[in-house]
C-alpha cells in the first residue's frame, strides 16, 4: 500500500508540474515571440515481484510480475511552429517566418531570439530597446555590397553617400525607319559643286539679259508691251510656264517650219486651261513690236537658266535635310556630384544606320560654358533589317572636360571624365521616333533620410540625392535541434550542449525563413489547446489526490485491526 502511496503523489508533484508549463503559456499568450512548452510524462522504475520463465517440457512460460512505482516527467518541450504576424507599420520591426532566431549580443556573449521588435538608439545601433543587446549582422561596403564578417549593426543618424562619377549612359525607345537620311559627305559636296555652277550661269545670264535690254533701245510703247506680256505671263499656271519658256527659248518667225512645228508640239502636250493659258500668252505675244519679242527671247534664256539654279538649290537642301533629327539630353554626373546637361543628336545615314553627334559644349543654367565635349570616335548606330538593334562603335567614349575655358569653369577642380553610350535596346521601327536617354549610373552626395528591411533582412537606405543603397543584412541563426536551446529570460535563448553550435547566415540560405518587415510574431500559444490540457491535468491531479486518500483509509483499517 505504502507503493500506491508514493505512487499517488508522484501523480500529483507531476502533474502540478504540467500545471506550471500549462500557466506559463497561458501567462505569455500575448508575449511576442514566445514558444509555447509541453511536458509529457513517463513511468518509473517498476519493482519485479517474480521474473518472467521460459516455457518447459509440458508447462508455458510466465510473464514477469512487476508493480509500477509512480511516474515522472520525461521531457519538457518547446514547441517552435510559427506565431501569427501582427502588422505594426513600424519598418524596424521584423518578424521571422520560418525557421532561425535573431543572433544579439552584448558585447561578449551571444543569445537568440524570436522576438524582433527593434529600434535605433543615438549612436544608430539596431538594438532590442528593453535590455540593450544589439543586432548582429553584416555590413555593407560603401557600394552597397553586403560583407561577411558578423558584427553589431550600427546605422548613424546622417550617414552620408559620397558622390559618383557617370561612366555610363543608357539610350532607349525607337527611330523612325521611314525617316529622311541625311547625304554623305561626297554627295553634301557634289551638291554644293552643282549649285556653285548654276550660280555663275545664272549670274552670266543676267548679264546677258541686262546688256540686250541696254542694246535694244525700247520707246516707251515697247515698254508698255513688255509689261503686257510680263502680266500674262504672271497669270499662267506652272506647266503653262514651262511650255512658254521652251517656246520663247525658239527664233520668234511665224514662218518658220521648225517653230511651227515645235510650236504645236509643245501646244498639243498642254490640257485644260494650259492651253487655254498659252493662247493669251500668244496672243499678247504677237501683238508686240519686234524689239519687244528680242528682248522676251533673251529674259526666257534667263529663265530656263534660273531654273537649273532652282533644281541646284533644292538639291543641297536635300542633302542637308535634318528634318528627321532626333535630340536627345540627360544629366550626369562628375566625381565631386556636379551636374552637367549633355544633349547629343540622332541622325539617319543611310538604311538602317543612324549617327550620334554629342553637343561640343555644355553650358549652365546662365548660358556660360562649363565644359567641352569630344567624342572618341565617330558613333554609329546599326540596326537589323527587322529593325533591332544589330551594334554600334561600343568603344566610342564622351568625355567632358572642364579645363581650358575662358572664364574658367567653375567645376575644373573635379577632372575630366568619360562616359560610354549604351544602345543595345534602342529599336528602328515604323511610327514616330521617341528616342531618349533614359538613365546614367552617376549622382550627387546626399545623406541618409529613411531606411527599411526587405524579406532578406538587407537594411536599405533611401538617401536625399534620391538614390539607394544596401547599409547591412541582419543574421539569422539556425541550430540543428532548436529545442535543446537553453531559455535564458527576457524571450531570449542561449545555446547548450544538445542544441549544435550556431549556423550563422542570410536569410532564406541554408533553411533559415525569411523576414516580414512592419510586423512582429506573437505567441504561438494556442488557448484552445492549453483549456483542454488544463482540464486533463487537473483531472489527473484529482485521481492522484484519489489514490493517497484511499490508500489513507486502508492503511487506518489496517490500524484498526488490532481492536
Amino acid at each position: 500500500m505504502m507503493r500506491s502511496l508514493y505512487a499517488g503523489i508522484s501523480g500529483l508533484r507531476n502533474h502540478q508540474t504540467r500545471m506550471d508549463v500549462i500557466g506559463n503559456n497561458i501567462a505569455n499568450v500575448n508575449t511576442i515571440g514566445f514558444k509555447g512548452s509541453r511536458v509529457n510524462f513517463q513511468d518509473m522504475l517498476s519493482q519485479t515481484m517474480q521474473g518472467a520463465s521460459a516455457a518447459t517440457g509440458d508447462r508455458g512460460g510466465t510473464n514477469p510480475v512487476q508493480i509500477g512505482m509512480g511516474m515522472g516527467v520525461a521531457s519538457i518541450d518547446t514547441i517552435f511552429t510559427d506565431g501569427s504576424f501582427q502588422t505594426t507599420g513600424k519598418q524596424n520591426d521584423l518578424a521571422i517566418s520560418g525557421q532561425g532566431f535573431f543572433v544579439l549580443s552584448d558585447g561578449i556573449n551571444q543569445v537568440y531570439t524570436r522576438a524582433g521588435g527593434f529600434d535605433f538608439d543615438t549612436a544608430g545601433n539596431l538594438l532590442v530597446p528593453g535590455s540593450g543587446y544589439k543586432v548582429m549582422g553584416y555590413k555593407a561596403d560603401s557600394n552597397g555590397v553586403i560583407g561577411q564578417t558578423l558584427e553589431s549593426i550600427q546605422i548613424p543618424v546622417g550617414t552620408s553617400m559620397a558622390a559618383k562619377a557617370s561612366s555610363k549612359v543608357t539610350y532607349a525607345n525607337n527611330l523612325m525607319s521611314s525617316a529622311t537620311a541625311i547625304g554623305s559627305p561626297a554627295e553634301i559636296a557634289a551638291a554644293a559643286a552643282n549649285l556653285a555652277t548654276a550660280t555663275a550661269a545664272d549670274t552670266a545670264a543676267d548679264a546677258a539679259k541686262a546688256a540686250a535690254i541696254l542694246a535694244s533701245g525700247l520707246v516707251p510703247a515697247d515698254t508698255t508691251d513688255l509689261a503686257n506680256v510680263a502680266a500674262a505671263y504672271k497669270l499662267l499656271s506652272s506647266t503653262a510656264k514651262a511650255s512658254v519658256d521652251a517656246k520663247a527659248a525658239l527664233a520668234y518667225d511665224s514662218t518658220n517650219a521648225t517653230f511651227i512645228a515645235n510650236d504645236a508640239a509643245a501646244t498639243a502636250a498642254l490640257v485644260g486651261t494650259d492651253a487655254t493659258d498659252i493662247a493669251t500668252y500668244d496672243a499678247v505675244y504677237s501683238a508686240i513690236s519686234a524689239t519687244s519679242k528680242a528682248v522676251i527671247d533673251t529674259t526666257a534664256a534667263v529663265t530656263s537658266t534660273a531654273a537649273t539654279l532652282t533644281a541646284a538649290t533644292a538639291a543641297v537642301t536635300a542633302a542637308n535635310d535634318k528634318s528627321s533629327d532626333a535630340l536627345a539630353s540627360i544629366k550626369v554626373y562628375d566625381s565631386q556630384g556636379n551636374a552637367y546637361t549633355v544633349s547629343g543628336t540622332f541622325e539617319k545615314t543611310g538604311d538602317n544606320t543612324w549617327s550620334f553627334t554629342p553637343a561640343a559644349t555644355v553650358k549652365d543654367s546662365a548660358g556660360a560654358i562649363v565644359a567641352n565635349v569630344t567624342s572618341s570616335a565617330p558613333i554609329v548606330i546599326e540596326f537589323n533589317a527587322d529593325g533591332s538593334f544589330k551594334q554600334s562603335t561600343t568603344s566610342a567614349t564622351i568625355t567632358i572636360d572642364q579645363a581650358g575655358l575662358t572664364p574658367p569653369s567653375p567645376y575644373a577642380g573635379a577632372g575630366a571624365f568619360s562616359i560610354t553610350p549604351d544602345f543595345s535596346t534602342m529599336t528602328q521601327y515604323g511610327g514616330t521616333t521617341t528616342v531618349a536617354a533614359t538613365g546614367q549610373d552617376g549622382y550627387a552626395s546626399g545623406s541618409l533620410e529613411k531606411t527599411s528591411i526587405n524579406t532578406s533582412g538587407v537594411i536599405v537606405g533611401q538617401f536625399s540625392n534620391g538614390q539607394i543603397l544596401n547599409l547591412a543584412q541582419v543574421a539569422l541563426a539556425n541550430f540543428n535541434n532548436p529545442s535543446g536551446l537553453g531559455k535564458a529570460g527576457e524571450s531570449l535563448y542561449i545555446k547548450t550542449t544538445n542544441s549544435g553550435e550556431p549556423q550563422v547566415g542570410a536569410a532564406g540560405s541554408g533553411g533559415r525563413g525569411s523576414f516580414n518587415a512592419g510586423s512582429l510574431e506573437m505567441s504561438n500559444v494556442d488557448l484552445a489547446q492549453q483549456f483542454s490540457d488544463m482540464i486533463v491535468t487537473q483531472r489527473g491531479f484529482q485521481a492522484n489526490s484519489k489514490i493517497i486518500t484511499t490508500t489513507d483509509t486502508m492503511l487506518e483499517e489496517l490500524v484498526n485491526l488490532k481492536r
